[in-house]
């Protein structure tokens, strides 16, 4: 049984219902930060970006640039499955898949550009990774730019592991490997 509160609702006065004490009271507030921050600079939390940066704290959780991760032999993880661009909201990826000559099991992505002037940083590429190729934990905020061009992250540029972070030999791989008859 849904059981119903019966909530009494205190009814306005005249100033309330004017707004104009509430709008006076919200203007002061704003008033007394400008002055302040006015007559003593110094005391904003001020920083000088892109000169100046401040280090972000050691959460996992944020979510920053994009980079596609490599495995042992130096070849992109991403076996160009389209999972991220199709989960992406703001269509902001591109991919071209090609084959290896050699793998008769993968493809690899020819081009991989993901278009930073519309990403919305949702992570949802991240997760919809089946192969864990691409992540977004780099650190670096990205910023404003001179021109548009500036924001295109290429395959290049999205190619590259963490400091400390052992590349992996890829699960496409080891099967391509027993089909052909090859060892780990």
């Amino acid at each position: 049984m849904i059981s119903v509160k019966k909530v009494d609702n205190k009814p306005l006065n005249l100033l309330e219902r004017i707004y104009l004490y509430e709008i006076a009271r919200g203007l002061s507030v704003t008033m007394r930060h400008f002055f302040k921050n006015l007559f003593n600079p110094a005391g904003m939390p001020t920083v000088q970006y892109p000169e100046q940066t401040i280090p972000l704290a050691g959460n996992a959780r944020f979510r920053t640039r994009h980079r596609l991760k490599i495995r042992a032999d130096g070849s992109p993880k991403c076996v160009a499955c389209f999972m991220c661009q199709t989960a992406c909201p703001a269509y902001c990826i591109k991919i071209e898949a090609a084959e290896y000559p050699s793998n008769n099991v993968e493809k690899y992505p020819a081009v991989f550009n993901i278009d930073l002037s519309r990403c919305v940083m949702c992570g949802m590429c991240v997760e919809a990774c089946p192969e864990d190729a691409i992540a977004m934990d780099t650190a670096e905020i990205p910023g404003g730019a001179a021109a548009r061009a500036e924001l295109m992250m290429t395959r290049e540029t999205l190619l590259r592991n963490l400091p400390g972070e052992k590349p992996t030999l890829g699960a496409s791989n080891r099967l391509a490997n027993e089909y052909l008859g090859g060892k780990e």
